[in-house]
């Protein structure tokens, strides 16, 4: 190794150093809890917050239906419980959909309560007209037949309806101011009239919210056609965006990585899982998976025991890694920034990293290998460690052009304005080094992250079962959710089937 490379633990004081194993230690502990929780899967505590929370908000809104609404979401019911069975990925967005209809059905329901019906009657020609629509005088209702409809006189030219034009109707004269009998008295308007807000009246089935089932279209603002009042608005939904905000940011990193398991198929957590028996190349989704929750209690760790609590290690994977190298080809720097930093701050993570660690994949005609940059930023130092003797003849290996997009994507850290040229070290290549090359390299990432000097000796045996029990952990919470969910769709399921075949 080049004596010039400076790690951070060479810096390090022997009180230090022995932090440095406390604070692994506790990481272990910490692993060993988080992977051995066995999530009930009877109770929605076992799902991602997100989940957690569209599965209560949906409980409290299908509970307020009205019957003849239970038509419109038994079919999205049936499509989610089939979703959720076949495990081929729990979209979260398709959840909050359906949680955002039953909002919408719940809305409408008491926008619709919120408009009366009325009852026409024409304006006493001896009276001044009223500026809105108003009850009639006892004396004047008295002369109609009688009804349980509030009634409302309007003037002449306002005794039509402003969607569909045609006139009121006005209900029959009572039997004895009738001339010569007339009808039986019981007469009244042909179609149900709802008075707006604004005072205007208007056919029922006029009304977009009463015109049919297609409950997807009442999200728009609906204003009466008259005075261009607002009558009907898209509901204030509750939003999980609250919740979010409030989490630390090692919360954020557990529940991001949740609510990225749930869009997989149990065939690829399947898949990710086998990956990590011996004698087989890890695939990158178990390594994500170890790599996130190593992160997120490295980040825990730092910011609940260190005395400043701040966080200097920003870790890259082999995605974000190839899509910033690709951008900072390209020159497109505004979005290689994007990429670079989205993870930091997305978390909330405040401040600038010290030290990234980037493992990227390298590719030979005939097989992958993979390597780890280690950017020191504050004395502008880029060391390549990889296993593979034949490395150096391929210049890319070493992202010596990210040094511009670091320096611009966090503008008021110490940063090198001046980098030295990049290290390449050659480090002892794995037993199988097709299988555990890539074991090697999260190894060598993980040192870094830690502290430790990036050679320091890795038990690759124990790293992957490392990685078998953080992918088996959340097989069996994926598990866990199909579970729950199942049950819980089952069971609004059941319950509109019994009411509807009640109702006939």
């Amino acid at each position: 190794m080049d004596q010039n490379t400076p790690t951070i633990a060479a810096e390090l004081r022997a009180e230090q150093v022995d932090q440095i194993s406390d604070n692994l230690s506790k990481l272990d502990r910490l692993a060993s809890l988080d992977a051995s929780a066995d999530a009930d899967s009877s109770s929605s505590s076992s799902l991602p917050q997100g989940l957690q929370w569209m599965v209560k908000k949906s409980k409290e809104l299908f509970n307020e239906l009205e019957r003849k609404q239970l038509v419109v979401v038994l079919p999205t019911i049936r499509q989610l419980m089939e979703r959720v069975n076949e495990k081929n990925g729990l979209d979260y967005q398709e959840f909050d959909k359906f949680a955002q209809l039953l909002g919408r059905l719940v809305a409408l329901k008491e926008g619709k309560n919120k408009l009366p019906v009325v009852r026409y009657l024409p304006c006493i020609s001896d009276l001044p007209p009223s500026e809105l629509n108003g009850p009639a005088p006892p004396e004047w209702l008295a002369m109609f037949v009688h009804s349980d409809v509030p009634s409302v006189c309007i003037e002449d030219h306002n005794a039509c309806c402003n969607i569909c034009l045609d006139d009121f109707e006005e209900p029959a004269l009572a039997v004895e101011f009738q001339a010569d009998g007339g009808d039986d008295g019981t007469q009244a308007s042909p179609k149900p009239l709802r008075q707006l807000i604004c005072g205007h009246v208007l056919h029922e089935d006029c009304l977009p919210m009463f015109q049919n089932d297609d409950y997807d279209d009442y999200d728009e603002t609906f204003e009466c056609p008259v005075c261009r009042a607002e009558i009907w608005t898209s509901p204030d939904q509750q939003t999980y965006d609250d919740y979010w905000d409030s989490l630390p940011p090692w919360q954020k990193m557990h529940e991001n990585l949740l609510n990225w398991a749930t869009e997989l198929s149990i065939s690829e957590l399947d898949e990710a899982l086998n990956s990590t028996t011996r004698g087989r190349p890890v695939n990158e989704m178990a390594l994500s998976i170890w790599a996130d929750q190593t992160y997120k209690r490295y980040v825990y760790s730092r910011m609940t025991d260190s005395p400043e609590g701040l966080v200097d290690c920003l870790i890259v994977g082999p995605e974000r890694a190839q899509s910033v190298g690709a951008l900072v080809s390209k020159g497109e720097h505004e979005d290689a920034i994007r990429w670079l930093k989205e993870f930091w701050d997305f978390s909330g993570l405040q401040g600038a990293p010290r030290l990234l660690a980037v493992l990227a994949r390298h590719g030979h005609p005939d097989e992958c290998h993979w390597v780890v940059h280690k950017f020191s930023l504050l004395d502008g130092v880029l060391t390549t460690f990889h296993f593979h003797a034949e490395l150096h003849d391929c210049p890319d290996c070493r992202p010596a052009s990210w040094w511009p997009v670091i320096r611009l994507a966090w503008p008021n850290a110490s940063i090198c304005p001046n980098p030295s040229m990049p290290t390449l070290i050659h480090l002892h290549r794995p037993m199988q080094l097709a299988v555990d090359n890539f074991v090697a390299a999260v190894g060598l990432r993980h040192n870094i992250l830690m502290g430790l000097p990036a050679e320091h000796s890795v038990d690759l045996e124990h790293l992957r079962d490392l990685m078998h029990t953080e992918v088996n952990s959340l097989h069996e919470r994926y598990n866990s959710w199909t579970s729950y969910l199942s049950a819980f769709f089952g069971d609004l399921h059941g319950r509109c089937e019994r009411e509807l075949k009640a109702t006939g």
